[in-house]
């Protein structure tokens, strides 16, 4: 009797970029970009490559949290990319960070009206007493 095939995994997003029938086994892609977000992949692919994601996840060790911050770093970074092909990932920033400006100087501006408020009124000065 022959052995059963080995079950067939639908390849990741990655895999299927490049044309494999099913991801090999331990794919290090196939976590990280799944089939049903190709899109994903393929932000990350124009931006990075196959060989420089790869190169990432080695360089961020075995460690899965460090490896899933890596990836997503690079998934964030891509899709900035592909949402703002000028600015990318610093036109983010810079949005957060005059959003965050905005707030400080908002919350600035209640404290002071709080201050003004807690103040007592200033005392009433009465005429001269003879």
């Amino acid at each position: 009797m022959a052995d059963p095939p080995p079950p067939h995994h639908p390849p990741c997003a990655a895999c299927a970029h490049q044309g494999r029938p099913s991801c090999p086994a331990g794919c290090p892609l196939a976590p990280y970009f799944p089939a049903d977000r190709p899109e994903r992949f393929e932000y990350a692919n124009l931006l990075f490559g196959v060989d420089g994601i790869l190169r990432r996840l080695e360089a961020a060790g075995p460690d899965t949290v460090t490896r899933r911050a890596t990836m997503a770093s690079i998934v964030f970074v891509s899709d900035a990319r592909a949402a703002d092909p000028v600015h990318g990932a610093y036109g983010v920033i810079r949005n957060l960070q005059q959003e965050l400006a905005s707030v400080k100087a908002e919350i600035a501006a209640i404290r002071q009206k709080q201050q003004q408020a807690q103040q007592p009124p200033p005392a009433l000065e009465d005429g001269p007493t003879n």
